[in-house]
């Protein structure tokens, strides 16, 4: 998982400029959100070329004229007096713009450093500190292994949902064993992971073993253990199966990393976004796994992914202005645009509309016989 704590400056190895448009070559690149905490919508944009900030402006979204809070023109820096605290010294307002260097982002520099002097500035700094979550495709999720043995109502959760995908696995376990630093020694990494862990006693430190499998070392109750998940099997008897997870399938093995974004989702206020959602899982498992989390009267967070499963297209689980299309023009530049721009029954197949063209968002093949395919 990628969480937005890398807010302290804007770091590329390349400038991001749209390349297919020459009226583009000498033009900043840039990205807006709008996000909703604590009873107030805010609007951050941010413009950048290569290692400086070009332009950066935080506002209040209202219904009739946004607000402003800063607006940040390369070195010039505007800040609304209204939102700031009162008895705030008014040089330092005046030298902000020396304080903040031009790889610097205002918003990070304010909330991190002067995280009291604008309360609604730190509001929106926190939103991408600590409500924000990126999970990657490449992203191993790390501590299942510890919650599983001390959170009851995560092991609940995932002893609850994996039997149901029908993996064959009919519960997950945790198996401890307690480390002897001595005898780990020649494991380089796993000896390092020991130190961290007695360090920061009951926080588990993610030691990946083959085929990407993951096990936590934990300082607790005086001892270091390595926890493991072991799926249980039953047997055709009846009987108990134990089965390593590097033995399971690397589907099985990404279900597993979803649990906790799946339990945070239902327990947290926080947003989880989730680059392709269904690598590696069968279409069935993933719908279904969506559909309960729409369903989910209790979820409090918020679950935003992008995928090519056009099963999930399926208005009983989205409303069209959830779902949101991805098309490349001629110009070779993305357009996105929701269902919900389009005339619909509430009873209409919209994987079927999808997959023969009625919405875009699907690539245009060359005729394979031409190719002798």
């Amino acid at each position: 998982m990628v969480e937005a704590e890398g807010l302290r400056s804007v770091v590329f190895h390349d400038d991001l400029r749209f390349k297919f448009d020459k009226s583009c070559e000498n033009k900043p690149s840039g990205i807006a959100i709008e996000f909703y905490l604590n009873g107030n919508v805010f609007y951050y944009h941010v413009e950048f070329d290569r290692y400086e900030v070009i332009l950066e402006e935080l506002y209040l979204s209202k219904k009739t004229k946004d607000v402003k809070l800063f607006v940040r023109n390369q070195s010039d820096i505007q800040i609304n007096g209204d939102f700031v605290k009162k008895g705030i010294n008014e040089q330092f307002m005046d030298a902000l713009d020396r304080l903040v260097r031009p790889d610097m982002l205002l918003l990070s520099f304010l909330g991190k450093y002067y995280s009291t002097e604008i309360p609604l500035v730190t509001d929106a700094y926190s939103w991408f500190v600590d409500k924000l979550k990126i999970v990657l495709p490449s992203t191993l999720m790390g501590i299942e292994p510890h919650l599983i043995d001390v959170n009851p109502e995560f092991r609940d959760l995932v002893n609850s949902t994996i039997p149901e995908l029908k993996t064959g696995i009919s519960r997950i376990t945790v198996h401890k064993e307690v480390l002897d630093e001595d005898s780990i020694k020649s494991n380089s990494e796993l000896f390092q992971k020991a130190k961290d862990a007695k360090q920061h006693p009951n926080e588990p430190q993610v030691y990946v073993r083959q085929h990407d499998v993951v096990a936590n070392v934990v300082f607790e109750g005086g001892l270091l253990y390595l926890k493991k998940i072991v799926s249980i099997h039953n047997n055709i008897d009846g009987s108990e199966v134990e089965m390593p997870l590097m033995l399971e399938s690397d589907g099985t093995r990404r279900l597993l990393e979803y649990m906790p974004v799946l339990y945070a989702v239902i327990q947290e206020d926080k947003v989880y976004a989730i680059d392709e959602i269904e690598r590696s899982i069968h279409p069935i498992m993933i719908k279904d796994i969506v559909r309960k989390l729409s369903e989910s009267e209790n979820a409090k967070g918020q679950l935003i992914f992008t995928t090519h499963e056009s099963g999930l297209l399926d208005q009983n689980i989205f409303r069209p202005d959830e779902i949101w299309f991805a098309q490349k023009d001629a110009e070779q530049a993305t357009q996105l645009y929701p269902l919900s721009d389009y005339n619909i029954h509430k009873t209409a197949n919209i994987e079927n509309g999808y997959l023969n063209g009625r919405y875009g968002g699907i690539p245009f093949l060359s005729n394979l016989k031409d190719l002798h395919w």
